[in-house]
Order: C-alpha cells, then structure tokens, then sequence
C-alpha cells in the first residue's frame, strides 16, 4: 500500500513539475510597444523638413526601450507625395512597428505683380455698432460690396441667426471653459486662434474640433498683416498662415477651416486679395465692445453683448476675459428665447 502511494505521489509531483514546465516555456512574454507622440499623419510644405515630434517604446508597465527605437525614413522633402517613416524596436526576439504617414505640398503661390496694384493702406476694422438692433451698414471705411470682393464678411444674411467668434492670441484664456458652456447648450462656435494657443493646448484643439466648433486661422505671430503684403516680405507673409494649417493638423489629422481673421482687424485689400488667393474667406464682425482693454464684471459683459443683437451679427469675443465666459450662458439662453439661432462663420452663404 505505501509502495503505490508513494508511486502516486511521485507521479504527482512529476505532472506538477511537467504543468509548470509547461508553463514557463510558452507563458506570454512581454511584448513591446511603440507609441508615436504628434499625430501619425503631418503634411508640410516643398523644401521643408518634419522635425521629429518623438516616440516611446515600452514592454510591460515600466520596461522603457525607447532607445532600441530605429528609425527608417522615405521621404523625399523635395518632391511632393506622400511618404512614410517606419519605427521600429525589437525585445524578446519580438518586434514591434509604427509609421507615420508625411505628405509633402506644393502650396507655395508666388507673388504676382497684381498685387502691386491693389490698395495696401493698412486700415483698422471696427463695425457701427449702433445699439439699436439695427444691421451696421458699414465699418472703418469698407462698403460690404467692396469686401465682398476678397471674399471678406462682417455680417450674415438678414436673419435670426448669430455668429460667435472668439479671438485668441494670447496664452492666458478661458477658452476651456467657453467650450463647456457652448456645448451644454448645443451652439457652435468659431475660434480664431494663433499657432502659439493652439501647440500650447492640443488635447483642447482635439476637442473643440471634436464637438463640431471651426478653428480659424488667426495667424502665427499676431502680427500686421498689411506690412507683410509686399513682395519683400511674402514669404513671412505665407508662413504666419501657414504656420497655423500645420499646427492644426498635426493635432488634428484635419484640414483647418478656410477661415481667417486679421489680427486686430487691421487689413489692407491688398492683404485680403492674398488670403482669398490662399483659399480662405475673411470674417471682420458687426458687433463687439472694450473686452481686450480690461476686465469686465458678468453683468457688464451680459449687458454689452444684449444691447447689440441684429440679425446676422458676427460677434466678436476675446476669450481671455472672465466676464464674458461668465455672461455666455445667459447671453444664449435670453437669444434663444426671442427667437435667435448661432451658427459658424463657414456657413455664411457665399
């Protein structure tokens, strides 16, 4: 009897060992990972280069690899196509891949001798204003069939519907905010924003493009645009906007809005004829008051944008004031309640 217990036993332990064998040789090795940083689909202009907006390579939780990575590049910067740079890492005998996808463009427009001979006067936008419910009829010295002419806007139609634009060119701004309020109460909105807020803020750029709001191209640097409508200056011309398409797109994987705002409003028509040539429409506004120069309480900031209502205004809101966030809310909820609707600038019938 012990004689078969003891074979028992020692043919126990013999499967335990086998099972654990087992085990040990084909149990699941770590496998390794590359995760790309910036967007896995970037688009850049013929002649320039794609710096590198970096990668980490992990096994398990806390295995970092990053520096096994090899890097494979096709791209050919000077010719325009689409190209891929392939990742890899290797651990375990295991290897692991990730690609980026680099679309060369050949945007560049040159400047035309055309251009010399339109108006390049730098002019300062500001709308009537009037506080009478009543559509402006012009701003700072611009008839809208003049405007028209560039592709360039500062109301919509004759209608109940209210166009809210944000400008943003500085870092410090209740943008996030905004957009909360904007989609708890299903209103789109459209943000002209500067490449310096938007590489400073992607994950709030994914969002707002997300929930259905338009990014607008308010230019790299905030600069006067009229002084870099000149044939000396072109090339800083494109960049400020061109800047921003790219920015958007890497966070985004998606082309910006075609439309653009001037910094501070001040244009030329020389500036707007550039901007049209480059595919965008121009959006000045019918309706703003002093939110840049300080802040303003709710009351104030409710109070001001409710006593300039018309049909079809494009209101012009600096997002980096904490009374207009406050006010939004009400501002929308009273619109809506005699009878207003909002919708982006984009949609403003050509």
């Amino acid at each position: 009897m012990k004689k078969i217990n003891i074979a028992i036993f020692i043919s126990l332990l013999l499967i335990i060992i086998l099972i654990f064998v087992y085990f040990q040789i084909n149990k699941e090795k770590p496998n390794p990972k590359i995760t790309l940083k910036g967007s896995n689909m970037v688009k850049i202009n013929l002649g320039e280069t794609y710096k590198e907006d970096g990668y980490i390579a992990t096994y398990e939780k806390n295995g970092d690899i990053t520096d096994k990575v090899q890097i494979i590049s096709e791209v050919n910067y000077n010719k325009p196509g689409t190209y891929q740079i392939t990742y890899t890492v290797k651990h375990n005998k295991i290897k692991a891949y990730a690609k980026r996808f680099i679309t060369i463009e050949n945007k560049n427009i040159k400047y035309r001798k055309e251009y010399d001979n339109i108006d390049n006067i730098k002019r300062s936008w500001w709308p009537g204003n009037k506080k009478d419910y009543k559509r402006p009829v012009y701003g700072a010295g611009a008839k809208p069939e003049e405007l028209l002419k560039y592709n360039a806007y500062y109301m919509g139609p004759d209608e109940k519907v209210i166009y809210l634009t944000f400008d943003e060119g500085s870092l410090d701004t209740y943008v996030k905010e905004i957009v909360d309020v904007l989609n708890k109460n299903n209103v789109k909105a459209t943000f002209f924003l500067c490449k310096g807020f938007i590489v400073k803020n992607p994950e709030l750029i994914k969002h707002i493009s997300e929930t259905g709001h338009s990014i607008g191209n308010h230019t790299d640097n905030h600069l006067a645009m009229p002084t870099l409508a000149t044939e000396s200056n072109f090339n800083k011309y494109l960049r400020e906007i061109k800047a921003v398409e790219e920015a958007v797109y890497k966070i985004t994987g998606k082309e910006i809005d075609k439309v653009y705002r001037e910094p501070r409003g001040d244009f030329s028509f020389r500036s707007l004829q550039i901007a049209k040539d480059l595919g965008y429409s121009s959006y000045f506004w019918s309706a703003s008051y002093l939110d840049f120069a300080g802040e303003l309480s709710k009351e104030k900031a409710l109070n001001e944008m409710k006593i300039r209502y018309h049909n079809g205004a494009i209101y012009l809101i600096h997002p980096n004031n904490k009374g207009n966030y406050l006010a939004l809310n009400d501002f929308i909820k009273y619109m809506k309640s005699i009878g207003y609707k909002f919708d982006l600038v984009k949609n403003i019938p050509k």
